[in-house]
């Protein structure tokens, strides 16, 4: 029998209903909208880099018909509905495990499609998509916080989760809704909240498109609210509510109510903005794996110290001792993921768009698959105690002359402690842009977003997202 929840005089659902009203462009603060530029660019790159994967085309083959409406798809000139175009565009976003990392989910491609698609549709500016956006952010990063790490260890995908909720508050933000309008929306938008991790065991696209349905969700459970469908009051703290369904306890719920009193110490400022092309719980110990490169042939063994949560998402040992054809069990196996590090084969985008083309092979047989197996994935209960809501890294590795070496990493490139450079975030964003639309419409559309006109129409921006695939 679940816990019960304790009842206090608090009460957070509304304190998450009155932050989405109330928020504003000038609460932003100045690292935080720093930030929105970054991320902005970040996603609307990776969007456009999707729109050939095969996944992307089966999502978009799926949504034969969609409904008419005035938002952009990206790559398309013909505009259709808010929540479809939302639902493609964020697949695209989330389709290649590049995306950006908070609260163990991924808020960008939440938030940003959501707020482009609905903002075409109300016909908003730049700076109320960009207030849209950051208020998402909060509300998905937050909840999410207080769910974490549970939410994951339990088996969900924390995104496929947290989106219907983040992608409800942007579109109740830009619909105006009333406190008990929004509150009515993000109770809706628990019915639709789902998704498990199994794709990290057993592979499966529709881990790719958790994103479209999530945010199709969230709009639509403002749809929803908006002609006077109703939700249940506490679908946060109640018995049978989110916190005690989905992680199997409470929340002290004035410490969570003070979580959402505040518009300040924004989430948006740390943003991580992945480095390589797999899941996020790898990353430091792909670091930690390249600075060995050098010493590759010498190593007889590697322990990887693991949280729970990583444990959860990357230990896959049947991908691990045969190899794998399978793109999710690639991008999800830590020894893998490692092994490539520390032979220089590379963890990113070109890396895995080689694999997913057939141009680059992990049978049983190749060194890649020989390093991986040296790899024992070994949990530590005293990491997940110090280190519950970040992801880090810890090795150790014995030598072919029994020698022992031990990293520990506290962050990887990207992560809030060591961030991208200007000049290697470009590079990210020219990598994944420039062969699909261009040189200079892309250096048009980052120069727009450099800017961040609050006047500027929102259609300014996606008229330059319209376009015809230079791959294609």
């Amino acid at each position: 029998m679940p816990h019960q929840q304790p009842e206090t005089s608090s009460d957070l659902e509304m304190a998450v209903a009155k932050f989405v009203v109330d928020f504003k462009w000038s609460d932003i603060e100045p690292s935080s909208q720093s930030a929105v530029k970054a991320l902005l660019k970040d996603q609307l790159a990776l969007q456009v880099g999707a729109v050939d994967l095969p996944w992307s085309r089966d999502a978009r083959r799926f949504l034969s018909k969609p409904r008419s409406g005035t938002s952009t798809v990206v790559s398309e000139e013909q505009t259709i509905d808010a929540a479809d175009a939302a639902y493609i565009n964020a697949t695209y976003g989330h389709g290649f495990e590049y995306d950006d990392v908070a609260s163990n989910g991924h808020p960008g491609c939440c938030v940003i499609p959501t707020a482009i698609a609905v903002g075409e549709e109300v016909g908003a500016t730049l700076g109320e998509v960009v207030e849209a956006i950051v208020t998402g952010y909060e509300v998905y990063a937050r909840l999410g916080r207080l769910a974490a790490p549970d939410l994951v260890n339990a088996g969900w995908h924390a995104h496929s989760v947290l989106a219907n909720f983040g992608a409800a508050a942007v579109a109740a933000k830009l619909h105006r809704l009333k406190a008990e309008e929004v509150r009515h929306a993000m109770a809706i938008a628990l019915s639709h909240a789902s998704g498990t991790t199994e794709y990290t065991k057993s592979g499966g696209s529709i881990k790719r498109v958790h994103a479209g349905i999530a945010v199709r969700n969230g709009i639509e459970a403002v749809n929803l609210a908006r002609v006077g469908i109703t939700g249940p009051r506490r679908y946060l703290t109640g018995p049978k509510g989110f916190f005690l369904n989905f992680i199997r306890r409470p929340v002290v719920e004035s410490a969570a109510v003070e979580a959402f009193q505040s518009v300040r110490n924004q989430r948006l400022k740390d943003i991580w903005l992945k480095a390589y092309c797999c899941c996020g719980a790898h990353h430091a110990y792909i670091d930690a794996m390249t600075s060995l490169r050098h010493r590759a042939s010498e190593i007889e063994s590697v322990d990887a110290i693991v949280q729970a949560m990583t444990r959860t998402l990357g230990d896959n040992p049947q991908a691990q001792e045969n190899g794998t054809t399978n793109i999710e069990e690639l991008q999800f196996s830590l020894a893998l993921q490692m092994a490539l590090a520390a032979l220089g084969k590379g963890n990113g985008y070109a890396t895995h768009r080689a694999f997913l083309d057939g141009a680059f092979e992990l049978r049983g047989d190749t060194d890649v698959v020989a390093f991986a197996r040296r790899v024992r994935v070994i949990h530590s209960p005293e990491l997940d105690e110090r280190y519950p809501f970040n992801f880090v890294g810890e090795v150790t590795v014995t030598y072919k002359d029994g020698s022992k070496q031990s990293i520990f990493m506290e962050g990887a490139k990207g992560m809030p402690n060591n961030p991208f450079t200007e000049k290697e975030h470009r590079a990210k964003l020219d990598e994944l842009t420039q062969d699909v639309m261009g040189a200079g419409r892309a250096s048009e559309l980052f120069d727009l977003i450099d800017l961040l006109d609050p006047e500027t129409p929102i259609s300014s921006l996606t008229r330059l997202l319209r376009f015809t695939p230079e791959l294609s």
